[in-house]
């Protein structure tokens, strides 16, 4: 989600009859936040990434995306004709698609489908479903919006679906960015407490809050235990981005330390699981999609510095937030990856690697068009 999508959740959320009731923001927990790595974004010119060798269009038609180790195909989601998002999987230079989800109906509801999270093993994917009924249209239920979502588990090979969650009951539900941590042994996701609200600043995107449960599969199917809430700045807009390498922490963004609009600001934090503390890694502008390397040493996330009102763009930090630079150039003219249309980068994913990283590019945010692209990098994390 990015707050360029502002305009179509709010149309969804009209046409669903949702309250517009006024209400003050509460008060941030008393959480501790590190903000000791926290440094200025630098400001940039010309096209001067020193690690990007290459940017290739693998997929003109596609959506958020995710890179198994075991495997080494990409799942990722696409709109297809019937106005419904399915999963696919494909290899790292655009081959090979296959449909897991298309004609599975009875299996796997035939509505919008898509965030794809690889278990280790390579042998599922976690995604996000629209439920088969709920109020108001799907416009808001799309995977990159996840209202009236539930998480399920599909096999590799398209043959097994299982449901994960189930909020289809609560009056405020969905879920957004389902991750697996890298024994497998852990899922994490984002879930909705109350709907979006243009009458209170900081709400527009709603209330949610992070989830970490144990994962196991066993004799009757996979199983979620051992679930922990976490909101560690108080109500606020949270979006789940994975673990540490360890498993210790996991990535995620808010606005809950910023004053002002969920459209303007959001920041990367990481937490620690055990403890609760939380490290904020970013403080100005728009931040969001960040992942770990996979040696762990940095972070890729998307940021609008440099671009004000004209876009967003990949940058890389160390793991402590340290060392911003800029990665990619896709919104300055005059750089091999610009366009003429502003772009919005969004969901990523780092090849197994290290030396690549597959990216959804978002060309038209209207109508929630975009491609896939794979970046070449010349060394490896």
């Amino acid at each position: 989600m990015t707050r360029f999508a502002f305009g179509i959740i709010c149309l969804a959320f009209v046409l669903s009859a949702c309250s517009g009731r006024v209400r003050e923001i509460p008060s941030a927990s008393d959480t501790p936040v590190s903000a000791s790595n926290v440094e200025p974004i630098p400001t940039t010119s010309g096209c001067p990434s020193r690690y990007v060798s290459r940017i290739t269009t693998i997929a003109e038609s596609g959506g958020r995306v995710d890179w198994s180790p075991a495997t080494d195909l990409i799942a990722f989601d696409r709109l297809g004709e019937d106005g419904y998002y399915d999963l696919y999987t494909m290899q790292p230079d655009g081959s090979n698609e296959v449909c897991l989800t298309c004609g599975k109906d009875g299996l796997i509801p035939q509505k919008n489908i898509g965030n794809p999270a690889w278990h280790p093993s390579g042998k599922y994917i976690a995604v996000q479903v629209e439920n088969e009924s709920h109020p108001g249209p799907s416009a808001s239920s799309t995977p990159g919006f996840g209202l009236y979502n539930d998480l399920w588990l599909v096999s590799s090979d398209g043959r097994s679906f299982m449901r994960l969650t189930d909020t289809s009951g609560a009056q405020d539900s969905g879920v957004l960015h389902p991750h697996f941590s890298s024994d497998g042994k852990q899922l994490a996701w984002s879930e909705l407490i109350e709907k979006p609200s243009l009458t209170t600043r900081g709400k527009e995107f709603g209330y949610w809050k992070l989830k970490v449960a144990d994962f196991a599969i066993d004799e009757t199917g996979p199983v979620l235990s051992n679930i922990r809430e976490y909101e560690p700045g108080g109500p606020a807009f949270y979006e789940n981005h994975g673990f540490s390498s360890d498993g210790s922490s996991i990535l995620f963004s808010s606005n809950f330390g910023r004053e002002g609009s969920a459209l303007r600001n959001n920041d990367i934090y990481s937490m620690n699981l055990s403890t609760g503390a939380v490290t904020q890694l970013t403080a100005a502008n728009y931040n969001e999609h960040a992942n770990y390397s996979p040696d762990g040493s940095k972070i890729v996330w998307m940021s609008n510095e440099d671009n004000s009102g004209t876009g967003t763009d990949y940058w890389l930090m160390n793991a402590d937030g340290s060392g911003k630079e800029r990665l990619t150039y896709f919104n300055q003219a005059g750089c091999p990856e610009s366009s003429a249309d502003r772009v919005t980068v969004a969901d990523n994913s780092w090849g197994p690697a290290g030396d690549k990283i597959v990216a959804y590019i978002q060309t038209d945010l209207l109508r929630q068009r975009g491609r896939i692209v794979l970046i070449e990098l010349n060394t490896r994390f």
